[in-house]
């Protein structure tokens, strides 16, 4: 949508977002995306002043960029951290929902009122009801089963979509995102779950390993209900070491060499002279 308007204020030059591209990208696109009043409905879901309900997928895209000539996504490890600074900086709260994430602005009736004028001018006057929400609205026209379908989809080709700045991420935020985008659910660990990524890295293990073994572990996990899920990180800790003891314990094809027990020499002597009648020591028997 690219008629309407809304308010930002200056001090966003003081705010650490205003120097991670990606963020303050995500914000922006949040607030001009927001609903602008209550009860407007996606899929049964009513939403209130600031809300927004968009899947990861489609972030990816709304945020491309150009490079040359070349238009990029975004990946979605990049949005789930840019997700996670909006909320621990108290910008954004978020909901999982069957048609995607629910995003809400905190305070964004404090921000984007208009001090008494109609909310009506807040978007064109003119504009169909109806097209404002095909426009607002991307997910609204998809499948609820095609929905979750894609979520899962999209947290597997994670790794093919990395961008070159996720490089410089340390060995435990590879870790955190790995499961994050796995776990399929919220968007920052417990610190039981930090503690425990903590004790994988003081293992020792290659990353590379680690990062193999949290996609076998989920992927051979078995709900046992809708329910189901692996919700912590101690699960696959679990699982790793398991991995890691196995690999560095193979039975070896190799038989151990065992020489044959040699008689001492005067022992044999002694017997080859009693068996040609030598009386052992000189002379004969």
């Amino acid at each position: 949508m690219s008629t309407g308007w809304i308010k930002l204020h200056r001090k966003i030059f003081d705010h650490e977002i205003w120097n991670d591209v990606t963020t303050f990208r995500l914000f922006t696109l949040l607030l001009l995306k927001a609903s602008h009043q209550d009860g407007i409905k996606i899929n049964g879901i009513e939403l209130k002043k600031g809300q927004y309900i968009r899947s990861y997928s489609k972030l990816c895209e709304d945020l491309g960029y150009k490079e040359r000539r070349a238009l990029k996504k975004v990946s979605k490890s990049t949005i789930l951290r840019s997700i996670k600074k909006l909320v621990e900086n108290g910008m954004v709260t978020v909901c999982e929902t069957d048609i995607g994430t629910l995003f809400t602005i905190v305070k964004y009736e404090s921000y984007q009122g208009l001090d008494g004028q109609n909310n009506s001018n807040y978007r064109t006057a003119n504009e169909p009801s109806t097209e404002r929400l095909q426009n607002d609205y991307g997910t609204i026209a998809e499948p609820k089963q095609e929905l979750k379908n894609s979520r899962i989809k999209e947290f597997k080709e994670e790794e093919e979509e990395r961008s070159p700045v996720e490089n410089h991420l340390t060995p435990s935020q590879q870790i955190e995102d790995k499961y994050l985008s796995r776990r399929g659910g919220g968007l920052m660990i417990s610190p039981n779950d930090a503690s425990a990524i903590d004790r994988i890295i003081q293992e020792q293990i290659p990353l590379e390993d680690i990062m193999v073994w949290i996609d076998e572990i989920f992927d051979q996990y078995r709900p046992r209900h809708r329910a189901d899920g692996i919700k912590s990180f101690s699960y696959l800790e679990k699982g790793i070491l398991d991995r890691w003891h196995a690999k560095n314990n193979q039975p070896s094809n190799i038989s151990e060499f065992k020489p044959k027990k040699q008689q001492d020499n005067l022992s044999a002597l002694e017997a080859y002279a009693k068996e040609k009648g030598i009386k052992f020591g000189g002379g004969l028997a």
